[in-house]
């Protein structure tokens, strides 16, 4: 069965509007509109359609209701205004030059969108360089703080060296080398050298560490990296610092 009436461009030039407007309208008033569709999906507009689409278009271009009231007013009504409703004098096509109201709020909506998405973009791009600035420096920073803690570890290092063999070679001289004594001046010498390679080894031990945490650190993503600048290690170095105290007063 073959399905008869005006096709969409057709009734759009007979209700004087664009065939974008005639679709819209068709979506925003589907219980007041509902025109018939052929078996490939295509409108076909009666002439009570078409009747419609004219009130309609006298509600929305002639008594400037908003498409929220035209719906309320359309369902209130419930029924379909006789032709007699509708002045003749108002039913006359615009023209092709003016564009519907719907036709132009699309175009201004998409032009917002537009320009709300490029502000969106130019600022995350802002937003990303700062805290890639801010990462940098915040890096840098952890660097100088990591080199001048091995500068005072080999300094600790190097002063205990020296001071406990300051303190054998004071022994070495002023005690009679007798074999006890001789005994105990090794004992005293190896004690010391012991200690001084446990000194040592703690500190290669951390630097180790410390170069493995920065590696995983450079792998890791901006975030990241800020959270570990900013609290993991100022939370390691406060208990590196805690331990080295409980040591010494253990000591």
């Amino acid at each position: 069965m073959s399905i008869t009436g005006r096709t969409l461009s057709e009734t759009a030039a007979e209700v004087g509007v664009e065939p974008s407007t005639i679709k819209y309208w068709c979506e925003e008033f589907s219980n007041f509109i509902r025109p018939a569709r052929t078996p490939g999906g295509h409108r076909r507009f009666s002439e009570e359609d078409i009747r419609d689409l004219r009130y309609l278009r006298q509600l929305l271009h002639f008594q400037n209701l908003s498409i929220k009231q035209a719906r309320d007013y359309l369902n209130q009504a419930g029924n379909r205004p006789p032709e007699s409703e509708m002045p003749t004098a108002q039913i006359v096509a615009l023209p092709s030059a003016t564009p519907p109201v719907a036709s132009l709020a699309q175009e201004i909506c998409r032009y917002l969108e537009n320009q709300m998405e490029s502000v969106a973009t130019s600022q995350i791009q802002a937003m990303q360089a700062a805290l890639e600035q801010t990462a940098a420096a915040v890096l840098d920073g952890v660097r100088e703080l990591e080199t001048e803690r091995f500068t005072q570890w080999a300094d600790l290092v190097e002063g205990t060296a020296s001071k406990t063999n300051e303190n054998v070679l004071a022994a070495v001289h002023d005690l009679s080398r007798t074999p006890q004594e001789i005994e105990e001046i090794k004992r005293m010498y190896a004690e010391a050298k012991d200690r001084w390679l446990v000194e040592e080894a703690k500190v290669r031990m951390e630097i180790q560490r410390l170069r493995h945490e920065l590696s995983e650190v450079q792998n890791q993503s901006l975030w990241q990296r800020l959270v570990w600048a900013l609290f993991g290690r100022s939370r390691h170095f406060s208990e590196t610092d805690n331990q080295h105290k409980t040591d010494d007063q253990t000591e």
